[in-house]
């Protein structure tokens, strides 16, 4: 095994509230309990500035499969204030209950936020953005009846030494 490192740059690109529209609980599929939700708007900003904004449509989506775990998958599509979009395809995890909580929450008795993380290889009409791999840690505001998704999305880069 090599000593060298890799060189790693992680830069923050933007943050989003995106508002969701919640229209699917399905307490029992064959890979646990499915939740899905439309984005609907929203904000994307810097610490200093809104930037742009979140495109209705796409998808988000959770599978809380029987471990417990959240897989998430998901599109969103922002449009920047000079006209250029963003489209951010997603997949991550979220650790959301325990085994035994599993039952309850797919009868619709545990009702609660989720901290999320993904990565997402972005496209974009920006050449400086298109292409970049990305990942967000946020949070879903309710789980079961997904009303908002806030996100700090970052570049990753890792370029051998």
């Amino acid at each position: 095994m090599s000593n060298d490192l890799n060189k790693t740059r992680i830069d923050h690109l933007f943050s989003t509230d995106i508002e969701l529209d919640g229209w699917g609980f399905y307490p029992s599929v064959g890979g646990g309990v499915r939740v899905n939700a439309t984005p609907r708007g929203g904000e994307v900003f810097t610490q200093s500035e809104v930037i742009g904004h979140v495109v209705p449509g796409g998808e988000v989506t959770q599978l809380l499969r029987y471990n417990g775990v959240f897989e998430l998958d998901g599109r969103i599509t922002i449009k920047l204030n000079d006209g250029n979009l963003v489209y951010v395809p997603y997949t991550g995890r979220a650790d959301f209950c325990t085994v035994d909580e599993i039952k309850e929450f797919a009868a619709g008795n545990i009702s609660r936020g989720v901290d999320i993380c993904f990565a997402s290889p972005i496209e974009s009409t920006d050449p400086r953005l298109d292409k970049m791999f990305t990942f967000a840690v946020g949070r879903l505001d309710d789980a079961k009846q997904p009303r908002k998704l806030m996100l700090d999305i970052y570049e990753y880069e890792c370029l051998p030494l």
